[in-house]
C-alpha cells in the first residue's frame, strides 16, 4: 500500500522546522517507524518535516557529573556503541541490542523511538524506568527549554503531550551505582515486543516500567515499594497485574491475562539478574 498524499520539507534550522510544525507538519527523524505506518496508512501525516537537516539538532550523546543528554539525532547504534554507557546503564544497551535490525539500529533515533510512543517501544520503557526527561521547544515560546517527565510524557497508544512541540533531546540522571536490567519478550527475535520490562534500582529507589500491557507504558509504583521496603513480592505483582487494572495491547499473539502472567515473569527475571550481578 502507498502512503496517503503527504508534502515534504526540510527546514535548515530550528526557527524553521518550529514554523512547519506549528502548520501542522509532522517531524521525521529516522522515520523507520512513521515511514512504515504511513505506508500501511495507520498514520496519515499532511505535512511531514524531516530534520535531518538542522544542525542545532545534536548527533551526540554528551556527559556531566549529574546526566546523560542524548542529542535529537543520536541514532540507536551510537548509543549501543558508546562505552561509557555500557558500563554505568548497561540496561538502556540491553535496549539498543534488542530494537530492530542493523538498518533500523543505523537509522532509527532514540528520541524519535521515545516520541513515537508505541507502548511496547523498547526506548519509551527502558527511559521512564530511567526517570528520562525529553526536552522540547515550541513555536509559541522558542527561547525557553520545556522539559517533560517521561512519567507525563505518554498520553496513549502512540500518542504523546508534545502537540506541536519539537523534542530536542533526552535527559538521562546519571547516579552512582545505579544497576538496571531491560528483558522482552516477542514472537522473533528483533520482532516488536509483546511485553517488555525495565527494572533499576538506586539510591533513589526501584523503578519498574512495563510495556504491553496497557495503551502507554508504565511504571508498577507498589512492586517498587515493595523492592524498596520489603514484602510479599509475588502478591504484590498479582495484585497490581490484573485486566481490572490493565488493557493490553489487543492483538492475535496472546490474551490479556497471558501478556500480564508474562509481565510478572519477566519482572521476576529482571530481578533475578540484578541480584545475580550485585
Amino acid at each position: 500500500m502507498r502512503p496517503a498524499p503527504f508534502s515534504y520539507s526540510r527546514p535548515a534550522n530550528i526557527a524553521e522546522a518550529l514554523r512547519a510544525l506549528g502548520a501542522g507538519g509532522v517531524p521525521l527523524a529516522g522515520g523507520q517507524s512513521l515511514i512504515q505506518a504511513m505506508r500501511l496508512r495507520a498514520a496519515e501525516p499532511r505535512a511531514l518535516v524531516d530534520l535531518a537537516g538542522v544542525a542545532e539538532l545534536s548527533d551526540a550523546i554528551t556527559m556531566t557529573d549529574e546526566q546523560v543528554v542524548i542529542g535529537a539525532r543520536v541514532t540507536h547504534r551510537a548509543l549501543l556503541e558508546h562505552p561509557t554507557l555500557a558500563r554505568e546503564m548497561p540496561w538502556l544497551t540491553a535496549a539498543a541490542q534488542a530494537l530492530g535490525d542493523v538498518q533500523v539500529r543505523n537509522l532509527g533515533t532514540v528520541l524519535g523511538n521515545v516520541c513515537w510512543a508505541d507502548p511496547r517501544a523498547n526506548w519509551a520503557v527502558a527511559m521512564l524506568a530511567s526517570d528520562a526527561v525529553v526536552t522540547a521547544l515550541s513555536p509559541q515560546e522558542p527561547s525557553r527549554v520545556q522539559r517533560i517527565a517521561t512519567g507525563a510524557f505518554f498520553a496513549g497508544y502512540r500518542s504523546q503531550v508534545l502537540g506541536d512541540r519539537l523534542a530536542t533531546a533526552l535527559e538521562v540522571p546519571r547516579r552512582s551505582g545505579a544497576r538496571g536490567s531491560y528483558l522482552e519478550f516477542s514472537r522473533q527475535r528483533q520482532d516488536l515486543a509483546l511485553v517488555n520490562v525495565c527494572l533499576v534500582r538506586s539510591k533513589h529507589g526501584a523503578r519498574v516500567a512495563v510495556g504491553g500491557i496497557d495503551a502507554r507504558p508504565v511504571r508498577l509504583t507498589a512492586v517498587e515499594s515493595t523492592l524498596d521496603n520489603g514484602g510479599d513480592l509475588e502478591a504484590v505483582l498479582a495484585a497490581s497485574l490484573t485486566p481490572s487494572l490493565h488493557a493490553p495491547v489487543a492483538d492475535t499473539h496472546g490474551s490479556a491475562s497471558y501478556k500480564l502472567g508474562l509481565a510478572a515473569t519477566l519482572i521476576k527475571r529482571a530481578l533475578t539478574a540484578l541480584d545475580g550481578a550485585a
